[in-house]
């Protein structure tokens, strides 16, 4: 979820004010009120996750696990399903992240995360990962249109996910298109979906572009989605308003899909877990 900084959507909060009174009918600036506030609380993080997303018109799918310490940064991913492994700290490893692949089991590769090999079939960077990048989606949406909140988002009851009571959230844009843009000097794709508030790997798809950070030619035309999705369905717990799932939609249809299961917040990691020599990873000890 690269769009804003993470100050940004804190700074939404104060956009709604009150609280949830006891008995009172929730209503979806309350929802999105008390899950920025949730998040904005969150330290640490660790969960499992279920991706869906949409490449080259075909859906992959990857289950991962994950912990996020928020700071400094440290992040360390494992793909459930391949068995590769991620760790990248801040201020460390001239800020590439080391990484552990089946297909080099002898050596620690290091690499860009924002480069080809890291960003190949990802709609996302690692920095990307945690339960912030839903809260990023929604206060982009909340920016880009503060007037006509209720316009956009509908509260659409509750709904059991994982075994997890939720409140059901739905964000419309029917008035969702692509639009040309004419690149300015110096920009990447990553430039102008920061500034468009949309995704760059949906420019990229779209536009046939290889590179996320190689400038483009100024003055070229680019097709560019906005607003980010035409509809968002998004599940919230009821008890701690943490999102658990988010799908997001385009013209085509499901464009990507994130469920998060056995959540932990705010548990102090121990003083190794961010180690490359960690008891449960399997990188090569340097």
């Amino acid at each position: 979820m690269r769009f804003l900084k993470l100050s940004a959507i804190i700074c939404i909060y104060f956009f709604f004010s009150g609280s949830i009174e006891p008995h009172k009918k929730i209503s979806c600036q309350e929802l999105v009120t008390h899950m920025l506030d949730s998040l904005k609380n969150i330290k640490t993080q660790r969960y499992d996750l279920k991706a869906t997303e949409r490449v080259n018109g075909h859906y992959l799918f990857a289950e991962s696990h994950v912990k996020i310490n928020s700071q400094p940064r440290k992040i360390y991913f494992k793909s459930i399903l391949k068995g590769n492994e991620v760790l990248w700290v801040q201020g460390t490893n001239k800020g590439n992240a080391v990484v552990y692949s089946l297909s080099f089991p002898l050596i620690n590769l290091n690499l860009d995360p924002y480069g080809s090999l890291m960003r190949k079939d990802q709609h996302y960077t690692i920095f990307d990962l945690g339960l912030q990048h839903i809260g990023i989606l929604i206060a982009n949406t909340i920016i880009k249109a503060p007037k006509d909140f209720d316009k956009h988002f509908a509260y659409a009851g509750t709904h059991t996910f994982n075994h997890i009571e939720c409140h059901q959230l739905l964000i419309s844009f029917p008035e969702y298109k692509y639009v040309e843009y004419s690149v300015e000097k110096g920009e990447t794709v990553t430039d102008i979906a920061k500034k468009m508030g949309t995704s760059d790997f949906k420019i990229r798809y779209k536009n046939g572009l290889s590179g996320y950070y190689s400038e483009l030619k100024e003055g070229k035309k680019l097709l560019i989605p906005t607003p980010y999705a035409n509809k968002v369905i998004l599940y919230i717990d009821k008890k701690n308003y943490i999102p658990l799932s988010v799908k997001v939609y385009d013209e085509e249809g499901l464009f990507e899909a994130y469920d998060f299961y056995n959540i932990t917040l705010n548990k102090t990691f121990t003083m190794d877990e961010f180690a490359l020599n960690y008891k449960e990873y399997n990188f090569r000890k340097m």
